[in-house]
């Protein structure tokens, strides 16, 4: 396991508006809870740099691989809603401020509400991608400095921490390379990742099942009577014409490693790296 102090010695040398106008009135009538089915529901922030080492350090023949990302539950990140979506956004919950208020009269309700608006809020960024480093800014900048480091992608985001079974895999593409990385709890804190080389592999956004994780936060989600499909099954519903999810490639690193929050990880190949960072969100 290569820790941030490892690291950088080797450095030396769309806003949802229709989401938002149903969701917020559900939210009234259920409550909110940071809990998924019946357990502590965590939250963190995701940081990721995939960089190719242009100096082999390895005399092994690197053969190219056949991978099949069939298996996996992808998603792709969504992107961050424009200025004007985010101010409509913002409008819907300011005129329902008033209502709410006549409804709720007494001050453990308005509590309520507050709570409920801070939590929709949250979860809406969930699973949202930014090019913003704040922890992996520094190791960024350095490694944009060294001739034999070439930067391929970086890229973050916020997510929910969910059991194995229901934490789906986020595929990002940059050029001719790709990579799927999930974050998911089982007894202890997990990052499972496969990055490759020269691939042109495709998958299905999947926004079905991102909109299901969100939705389900709520502890009272089980308790509606409902005809949704479990996650699982909504990672296989949503298809794409153009998908490509078996092929080969010329590197891969595959890995599926324990982890503690709040640490920089290095995953290590003769031809490429990957850094994570997973900490608590400060949202």
């Amino acid at each position: 396991m290569y820790l941030i102090k490892q690291i950088k010695e080797r450095l030396y040398q769309h806003c949802y508006i229709s989401y938002l106008k149903t969701t917020f009135i559900i939210l009234l009538s259920l409550g909110v809870s940071s809990t998924a089915h019946g357990q502590e529901l965590k939250e963190y922030s995701v940081e990721v740099i995939i960089f190719e080492q242009l100096e082999v350090s390895t005399n092994e023949a690197l053969l190219k691989q056949t991978i099949d990302l069939s298996p996996m539950n992808l998603i792709s990140l969504l992107e961050k809603p424009s200025i004007e979506e985010e101010d409509q956004a913002e409008e819907i919950l300011g005129s329902t401020e008033n209502l709410l208020e006549l409804i709720l009269e007494d001050t453990q309700g308005i509590a309520r509400v507050e709570e409920a608006e801070e939590r929709l809020l949250e979860i809406d960024k969930w699973f949202e991608r930014s090019t913003d480093l704040k922890e992996l800014d520094n190791i960024h900048r350095r490694l944009n400095r060294r001739q034999e480091y070439k930067i391929l992608h970086k890229f973050s985001w916020l997510q929910p921490a969910l059991p194995e079974a229901d934490a789906p895999f986020i595929h990002e593409t940059f050029g001719q390379h790709g990579l799927a990385i999930r974050v998911y709890q089982s007894r202890y804190l997990h990052l499972d990742l496969l990055g490759y080389l020269n691939g042109t592999l495709v998958s299905s956004d999947n926004r079905a099942l991102i909109n299901a994780i969100k939705q389900s936060a709520s502890p009272q989600s089980e308790e509606l009577e409902t005809n949704e499909p479990s996650l699982t099954k909504l990672a296989t519903q949503e298809t794409q014409e153009t998908q490509v999810l078996e092929g080969e490639v010329s590197y891969v690193l595959r890995e599926d490693r324990r982890i503690f929050k709040n640490e920089s990880h290095f995953f290590d190949h003769p031809k490429m790296g990957i850094i994570v960072s997973v900490y608590d969100s400060p949202l």
